[in-house]
């Protein structure tokens, strides 16, 4: 394999890895990354539902719903809505204030 072919194909690969780059950041937030959100949201309103029994606290009844919407956003392949709605479900959890979960 001649030098001139080596450079034609490291320069084809290289153009390749930034088109596919380049795609993936243009395209926003993907489906896996909202549920990953979601996710942590939900272990966090768990952990705050059982440490809350009773009486439940209004900011853990907000999360709840927030959260709920959330996953609506997600089925609506609304991603960026769905991990601004799981961000906001954690901020909720967090003006409980003093637990060891958050």
């Amino acid at each position: 394999m001649s030098v001139m072919n080596i450079w034609i194909l490291v320069t084809l690969i290289v153009t390749v890895l930034a088109i596919a780059t380049f795609k993936s950041i243009a395209s926003g937030p993907s489906a896996n990354e909202a549920m990953i959100s979601i996710r942590v949201a939900q272990r966090e309103l768990f952990d705050a539902q059982w440490a809350y029994q009773e009486p439940t606290p209004t900011a853990v009844n907000d999360a709840e719903e927030t959260l709920d919407i959330a996953f609506k956003a997600l089925d609506n392949k609304r991603y960026s809505e769905a991990i601004l709605l799981a961000h906001k479900t954690n901020e909720l959890l967090r003006t409980l204030g003093g637990q060891n979960w958050l």
